[in-house]
């Protein structure tokens, strides 16, 4: 293994540095500017996230722990797309038995998520991402709520509705009739970093199709505009169910391609969906030093990438 893997869920993409089976360590606390720097796409690897794990031995019947960063250095308290690529990962260089479907946990800072291998070959994993929890007005007996936004230039009478919700980070979902790459840049950044978001949101642009399929665009306060988000299409299909319009099975539709969603009946969500490793790469000594520079400690391996 070299010193970092790179997966990809529909276009979503991670880089993965493991303290245990790589030749590169971050440490527990990287610093932000360490992260950016390997996320961003001109001067780094270039990623929409990192994830640094894992940060013990896994084993059965232990919850294994790792850490989830965003591009822009904060931390991320889930991912469905990154809980894929890291379980795909734990499997294929830790643990046999999870390749054929035996339920195992994974634990971060903000709590734990059983996942299960379903297709090892086809890449294809079940995430638990646990309850959603609605919030903003009108929320006493904990359902959905439905708040007008102001917003500027957002059309007639500049309001947006939205229903927020969370699910292990912050999602606001807009239900529209039609979805278009110029609605999500125009209002996807404005929502994001409202102020009535200080710590930003995820933002899910949904368009039902019918009771079983919604189509969804996605951006996220960190990335910015992604193709694919498992956390995004779960925070989707969960407010669209708790508003009626769908079933609790559904098929989410996104530009990077379809992740399949649940909502049992005590309200946890499940998703379904594929991701793939991509590479296994190399830094180079320069790159490892102005790592260094930012505030991090990485061991240089025995080859160095050019």
């Amino acid at each position: 293994m070299g010193d970092f893997v790179k997966y990809q869920a529909l276009g979503n993409d991670y880089l993965l540095v493991d303290p245990r089976g790589g030749s590169t360590a971050l440490g527990t606390e990287p610093t932000p500017e360490a992260v950016r720097l390997l996320c961003d796409r001109h001067h780094g690897v270039g990623a929409d996230g990192l994830l640094l794990g894992p940060l013990e031995e896994p084993r059965p019947g232990t919850a294994t722990p790792l850490r989830i960063f965003n591009a822009d250095g904060s931390e991320c308290g889930m991912s469905g797309n990154g809980l894929r690529m890291f379980a795909l990962h734990l499997a294929a260089r830790y643990v046999e038995e999870w390749r054929t479907g035996t339920p195992f946990t994974l634990r971060m800072p903000g709590g734990d998520a059983e996942v299960r291998i379903t297709d090892i070959t086809g890449g294809r994993v079940c995430v638990d991402m646990g309850r959603a929890r609605f919030t903003g007005q009108g929320t006493g007996d904990g359902g959905p709520a439905s708040t007008v936004v102001p917003l500027a230039g957002a059309g007639p009478g500049d309001g947006v509705t939205v229903t927020d919700l969370h699910l292990g980070v912050p999602h606001t979902v807009v239900f529209s009739e039609a979805i278009d790459g110029e609605l999500v840049r125009r209002l996807g950044p404005a929502l994001a970093w409202h102020p009535r978001h200080p710590q930003g949101t995820n933002v899910e642009f949904v368009r039902v199709h019918d009771d079983r399929t919604l189509d969804i665009a996605v951006w996220e306060r960190a990335a910015g505009s992604v193709p694919a988000s498992g956390g995004g299409a779960c925070a989707a299909a969960a407010a669209a169910h708790a508003h009626g319009l769908t079933g609790p099975d559904v098929t989410v539709r996104m530009p990077g391609g379809e992740t399949d969603v649940s909502v049992a009946p005590d309200g946890r969500i499940s998703s379904t969906g594929t991701a793939q490793e991509v590479m296994t790469g190399v830094l180079s000594r320069s790159l490892l030093e102005e790592l260094a520079q930012r505030g991090t400690v990485l061991k240089p391996s025995g080859r160095r990438g050019t």
